[in-house]
């Protein structure tokens, strides 16, 4: 289900969701900063286990983190924000990774906090600046890419979380690739993975292509390497700066 974003002048977004069951619990959104147009929030989530448990779970926190990114406008605090609902107010046997950034429209720079998710990736058009307040690995070559590595626990298994914030620059031709780990997860009849090797190869290819051709190759490739019955949710976002490719 390739889903359409809004369009904002010098970005492109490009996502796809697909759930094993009818309904699932992965999710992610991007949207304006109440006060601030400029200033863009980005969120991906993967709620444990799948079905409508997993559903009713994502249908309740997808509003509270909406709500504490434009009250707060900082990623750390709308994580613990969100966590200490979880586990104050709706205590549940399921837990929550999440991802949540602020990317600022005009500079380029995001900063984002990381409860447990899969680490995003950063496709660079060219040599840039590493990421700073991350563990991130990169090649020193055009068309790298950094695997932003630093991670908190995930919602609702503590009170606090002690999250970092880190912080990267997205240059013209850069883009930031968030997942839930349904993408590297899949698996062939004989349970062997997609795995990140093979996705990260896709993702350099036609990262400097376009957004959106980004997520249909990688989305093809995933339903075709597990079959048309996918063992997890599957959820992909990718956000582009214009200007190079």
């Amino acid at each position: 289900m390739l889903l359409t974003q809004p369009e904002i002048e010098g970005w492109q977004l490009g996502s796809d969701y697909r759930p094993a069951r009818e309904i699932g619990g992965d999710f992610f959104d991007v949207f304006p900063i109440v006060g601030d147009g400029r200033q863009l929030a980005i969120v991906i989530a993967d709620v444990s286990g799948k079905g409508i448990s997993a559903a009713i779970l994502m249908a309740f926190i997808r509003p509270v983190m909406r709500a504490a990114m434009d009250h707060t406008g900082d990623p750390v605090e709308a994580l613990e924000r969100t966590n200490r609902i979880l586990v104050e107010e709706r205590p549940t046997g399921l837990l929550v990774t999440a991802l949540c950034g602020v990317l600022d429209l005009d500079t380029g720079n995001l900063r984002f906090a990381n409860a447990g998710h899969e680490p995003p990736l950063l496709v660079r058009a060219a040599t840039g600046p590493a990421a700073t307040g991350a563990a991130a690995t990169r090649a020193a070559d055009t068309g790298a890419v950094e695997e932003l590595t630093l991670a908190g626990p995930l919602l609702g298994a503590f009170r606090t979380l002690g999250l970092e914030t880190c912080t990267v620059r997205l240059e013209p031709g850069d883009a930031l690739v968030l997942y839930t780990d349904g993408v590297t997860d899949a698996a062939t009849a004989d349970g062997e993975r997609f795995g990140a090797e093979r996705f990260e190869s896709l993702v350099r290819e036609h990262c400097a292509v376009s957004a959106t051709a980004v997520v249909q190759t990688v989305m093809a490739a995933v339903t075709a390497w597990e079959g048309d019955e996918p063992a997890d949710d599957l959820a992909l976002l990718v956000v582009r700066r214009s200007g190079l490719g």
